[in-house]
């Protein structure tokens, strides 16, 4: 469009072009410049630049940058090496094997779009035969000429052709510095280093742009013995050797190998024991998910060898993950999310193999089917030797724990995630920081299923940390840091753009913690970091197709920063170590020694000498139970017996746990109390009607108690026993206002993204509806108890629920089918009193919604780019119009923002901390260029001539079920896995293109803004 081009001169279009080079000493440090055939492109202009130089002797580490307005292909010596269509993403080269001795020549062909700003830069460096340092950049001594035969190729004569248009220096506008990705220049979206939120005498370099084209989005690091980092793309790029720069030098001075590896989709990477060990998640069809092995057994510093160690079942986004040296020194952990099925079998069970789902109200699968079938033990981490002979099941029951670290003294810790879906159902539990211990469970459990902290035979998080997304996670051992930072665990989020550092400090046989903000931006969406041999921190950026890029953070200021030892470990610590050595095998002196510390103060104890005994034969242990006279350690007991005995025990195990005075026990030993009687229902099946009569007897003057926690717990035991004054009870819970509490820091959150943070501190902390929602699930098991009046104020409940509710994707979805079951228990007399209350209450009516003004226009991501990336075209939007827009262009029917929409789609609420404006507009506009597996659509055709198309939500080895429906993931169809002819993923997104094709330029712009802002009118693109 003419008129655009006229007028957007600083647009930033995707494209790469053309280049012209002169040949000089890199001490002189020429600037490549923009060159054209004029002072401006025509439409669909096709220009070709040649040119020629000579090397003496064989060349190393030979890297071309170019990029172009709007198109490029480049040959060297006749043999194209690359190309590329978008401009603010320049394409680096790896053309050391083109190059030879002797004379050289480069040709671009360069193509622009439309009438208007059109131009191409280039650099080459390399080092010759005598090692130094050779650049070679863009300028008019190239020749420019007309598309010819042979034009590209070495032989051809280009005497005639003509000295380029000089359009000015690299970092001209339109297109800025696009090869250094600093401030004022890149189109690409990276965040300026100088624009990074960081503690007090820390400082950032960016030190390297990624050519998403070529080498993808990086979302693992690693340090070789050499000092070098190792990255991978996450989906088809495969790896990457990358030497920094030295202390003092550029972005330019970073070199960038592929290694000539064919492995792809690496989230894990080790080097150690003369290896790179690399965790695959996906792959392809050569090397699938799994840990592999690379070694260099000729030491020519390239790997030639792949060992396969194991192949893993699973992938995605909840896939195999990351691979660290274990706590002895000698052996590797690796961890995968619960999208990955354990293996077969393992060698060592250290988690005792006597997992089950142990939920003791319904189970729920999410409404949107995310999980639903995935059942215990979910995510795991297990042990493995060097050359992965053996394989010990270590950590057990998380959602999706991306990576792992270790201190100085080898305790090793995870970042679980969360399951941002819940917000507002009592079992949503915050991304949390969990201590690994040998055998540990942190009991996730898919959908409705989910316990919080306080179950007893699971183990806490050191600290809840509160919604994002967990990606990579490493100790500041061996970092140039003051001693704090040295001893902090970071961890990186890469919803919210930010780095945390925790600070760890012993206590009893764990540990507590504190956290910090370490480094922080918008948008800065971390993937990987890791020490450097310098001392210096390094961190990546991308992920999902995002822009990738590459940062250094040093620390510049006055403390000291010298090596500092790890805080020695308690006498506790020490203890649950010894007991550990009990865990994974069978030991005759293993219950004389653990019995002692099941009534240990300390839960951490608790658990290590539980799990012990849990290992020893039932028969050597179980009369102990009953003679335990200590209500702490019988408790411990009786969740082990629940969880290893035999179900004849049933009766015998209740009446025990019924003998304790649990009214005068406190809170936390209530509740474990509560839990055993749970677990022994679980477990061994629903007791006679006698026995849950003494239960509910027994329990009944407990309820209501002081403690949110432990009427959820009572509630929940005396619905499902049948206790007659349940109902009246939970009913008056429900309408008291009473609230649970949250242990993580909104405030923070709210810092962060305010528009989302305040609907998540109302749904999380002002209101009770989590509190609510756990005694209406309760009531949804229980016939007795109810009358007319109970029955009407129960389901008005569920209507006000769906209708002013605040919650995740699934919340609405959850209020459905709790109440469904609840209706299913209503006697068929009874309906319609029910029915005839509820037509009384007048609906809350919805805001109409403000359709756009127009004109449109058919989008391109070009015209859109160049719009928003324009000075200024982001300031003084109009948040009203913007958030009117998510709704006109349809947003709200497929994705939740601020608590607000539909589940068909990501949650867009934190958008602006991890995607620039072109990454955003790319999804809007070409949303089948990248999709995440989440989202994934699969075709199914059977061998009997159906075809179904959908979202598959499980696959148990005899059918595969799919959601046909994106907006709706009610309406499923389950099909026999024997009767599929073939299955294939769509490779076109369930998102429409189009959407915002309705819109005019300050309507786009408006939108985009309010997507950035996280729906803040504070915002500073609001200020006039």
């Amino acid at each position: 469009m003419p008129h655009l081009k006229d007028h957007m001169r600083n647009r930033l279009l995707p494209t790469l072009a053309s280049l012209i080079f002169t040949v000089g000493i890199y001490a002189a440090d020429p600037t490549p410049h923009w060159l054209w055939s004029g002072a401006n492109g025509g439409t669909d202009e096709t220009v070709t630049f040649r040119k020629s130089f000579t090397v003496e002797g064989k060349v190393t580490n030979a890297k071309l940058s170019v990029s172009g307005d709007n198109h490029v292909i480049v040959w060297v010596n006749g043999q194209q090496v690359g190309k590329s269509d978008e401009w603010n993403e320049p394409a680096t080269i790896d053309i050391t094997k083109h190059v030879i001795a002797g004379s050289n020549v480069i040709a671009i062909q360069g193509k622009n779009d439309e009438a208007g700003p059109a131009g191409v830069v280039a650099r080459l460096k390399f080092k010759d035969a005598t090692g130094k340092d050779i650049l070679v950049v863009s300028d008019t001594s190239w020749k420019q000429g007309a598309v010819v035969n042979g034009w590209e190729k070495s032989a051809f004569d280009d005497s005639a052709w003509k000295a380029p248009h000089d359009l000015g220096a690299l970092g001209t506008e339109p297109w800025g510095n696009i090869f250094s990705g600093g401030k004022g220049g890149s189109g690409s979206g990276v965040l300026a280093a100088d624009a990074l939120v960081m503690q007090p005498g820390f400082s950032a370099e960016l030190i390297y742009t990624v050519p998403k084209g070529e080498q993808g989005s990086w979302v693992s690091l690693a340090v070789d013995h050499k000092g070098r980092l190792i990255t991978s793309d996450q989906s088809g790029a495969g790896l990457y050797r990358i030497t920094p720069p030295p202390a003092g030098g550029t972005a330019e001075n970073t070199i960038v190998e592929k290694i000539d590896i064919p492995i792809t989709g690496a989230h894990g990477l080790l080097y150690a024991f003369d290896s790179l060990y690399v965790c695959v998640n996906g792959g392809n069809k050569e090397y699938g998910s799994g840990l592999y092995r690379l070694q260099d057994t000729n030491g020519d510093d390239k790997f030639d060898k792949v060992t396969v160690m194991n192949k893993f079942k699973g992938g995605g986004e909840h896939g195999p993950h990351s691979v660290i040296v274990a706590p002895d020194g000698k052996s590797l952990y690796v961890n995968a999310g619960n999208h990955t099925a354990p293996l077969d079998k393992f060698d060592t069970y250290l988690a005792p193999k006597i997992w089950a789902e142990d939920i003791f109200l319904p189970r729920h699968w999410d409404p949107n089917g995310h999980a639903k079938g995935v059942i215990a033990p979910g995510g795991w981490i297990a042990r493995t030797d060097p050359e992965g002979k053996s394989w010990d099941l270590v950590s057990i029951s998380y959602r999706n724990q991306v990576d792992m670290a270790k201190d100085g003294n080898g305790e090793v810790f995870t970042w679980d995630s969360d399951m941002e879906w819940d917000f507002g159902t009592p079992w949503y539990r915050p991304t949390r920081v969990c201590h690994v211990t040998s055998g540990s469970d942190f009991g996730w459990r898919s959908g409705s299923g989910n316990p919080l902290p306080y179950v007893a035979e699971t183990l806490p998080p050191v600290i809840d940390i509160g919604p994002g997304s967990p990606v990579g996670t490493s100790f500041g051992t061996g970092a140039k840091f003051p001693a704090k930072y040295q001893q902090a665990l970071f961890i990186l989020d890469w919803t919210y753009g930010t780095m945390y550092a925790i600070h760890l400090e012993p206590q009893g046989a764990s540990f507590k913690a504190t956290k910090e903000d370490f480094v922080s931006g918008k948008p800065l969406p971390f993937t990987d970091m890791v020490i450097g041999h310098d001392g210096a921190m390094y961190f990546a950026i991308g992920g999902r197709g995002t822009q990738s890029a590459l940062y250094r953070v040093t620390y510049t200021g006055k403390e000291s920063t010298a090596a500092v030892k790890a805080v020695a470990p308690t006498e506790l610590a020490g203890l649950r170590h010894k007991l550990e050595t009990f865990h994974g095998r069978q030991n005759p002196a293993a219950v004389a020694a653990a019995w002692p510390e099941l009534g240990n103060a300390d839960r951490f104890i608790r658990f290590a000498a539980r799990t012990a005994i849990e290992h020893q034969p039932v028969a050597t242990w179980q009369d102990k139970v009953f003679g335990e006279a200590k209500p702490q350690a019988r408790i411990t007991a009786l969740i082990a017996l629940a969880r290893c005995g035999d179900k004849a025990l049933q009766a015998k195990a209740l009446t025990s746990a019924l003998e304790l005075d649990i009214a005068q026990m406190n809170v936390d030993l209530q509740l474990e109390a509560l839990r055993a009687i749970q677990l022994l229902v679980t477990r061994m099946g629903m007791p006679d009607a006698t026995m849950a009569k003494r239960i509910t007897d027994k329990l009944d003057p407990l309820f209501p108690s002081s403690d949110w926690r432990l009427n959820r717990e009572l509630s929940a035991v005396l619905c499902v026993l049948g206790s007659p004054t349940a109902v009246a009870k939970s009913l008056f819970q429900m309408a008291s206002n009473e609230t649970s509490t949250i242990s993580f820091d909104l405030g923070a959150l709210i810092a962060r993204n305010p528009g989302y943070g305040k609907d998540v501190a109302n749904t999380l902390a002002s209101k009770p509806q989590q509190q609510q929602l756990a005694y209406a699930l309760a009531l949804s098991t229980t016939k007795v108890g109810w009358t007319a009046n109970f029955r009407q104020q129960y389901f008005a409940f569920f209507q006000e629920a769906e209708t002013t509710g605040k919650g995740g994707n699934s919340y609405k979805g959850f209020i459905r089918v709790i109440r469904k079951d609840a209706w299913d228990n209503v006697p068929e007399g009874e309906r319609q009193a029910v029915t005839d209350s509820l037509a009384k209450i007048t609906p809350a009516k919805e805001a109409p919604v403000v359709q756009a003004k127009g004109p449109g226009r058919n989008w391109t991501m070009a015209e859109a780019a160049a719009m928003a990336q324009a000075p200024g075209a982001l300031s003084k939007r109009d948040f009203t119009n913007g958030k009117n827009l998510f709704a006109a262009s349809q947003c709200t029917a497929c994705h939740r923002f601020a608590t607000e929409g539909g589940a068909a789609g990501p949650d867009l609420s934190s958008v602006g901390t991890k995607f620039s404006a072109r990454d955003l507009l790319e999804s809007i506009i070409e949303p089948s260029k990248v999709i995440s597996d989440q989202y994934q659509s699969t075709m199914i055709v059977t061998k009997d001539g159906g075809v179904f198309m959908g979202r598959v939500i499980t696959e148990d080895g005899k059918n595969l079920t799919i959601a046909t429906n994106p907006i709706d993931a009610s309406l499923i169809t389950t099909v026999a896995i024997a009767n599929i002819a073939s299955k294939s993923v769509l490779k076109s997104s369930i998102m429409p293109a189009g959407l915002i094709d309705r819109l005019n330029q300050d309507e786009m712009l408006d939108l985009l803004a309010y997507l950035i802002s996280g729906g803040n009118d504070k915002d500073k693109m609001f200020q006039h």
